[in-house]
């Protein structure tokens, strides 16, 4: 197992799965609000599944997967607001 970064097309948001820590307890994928991640089948692990990104696309960035994961296997990451200054 290994860890996966996922980049949204955008730029905005990164999130980024500790695989060997997910237990596929699938906390994650009941709270994400934006259905972003799945669960899917891993024949190799005891669990016999494990979280995936599945749809970038509509990651919000709400950071809920990474709070409420009990094993610390979501990160998430948003690329910080670029402010304009006045010239």
């Amino acid at each position: 197992m290994s860890i996966v970064e996922t980049n949204s097309a955008n730029g905005l948001f990164k999130l980024v799965v500790h695989e060997t820590w997910c237990k596929g307890c699938r906390i994650c994928v009941d709270l994400c609000p934006t259905k972003t991640l799945s669960m899917v089948e891993s024949p190799d692990r005891w669990e016999g599944v494990i979280v995936k990104v599945t749809d970038m696309e509509a990651c919000n960035g709400c950071g809920i997967c990474e709070a409420e994961c009990p094993d610390f296997a979501i990160t998430v990451f948003a690329e910080k607001a670029k402010t304009g200054g006045a010239a």
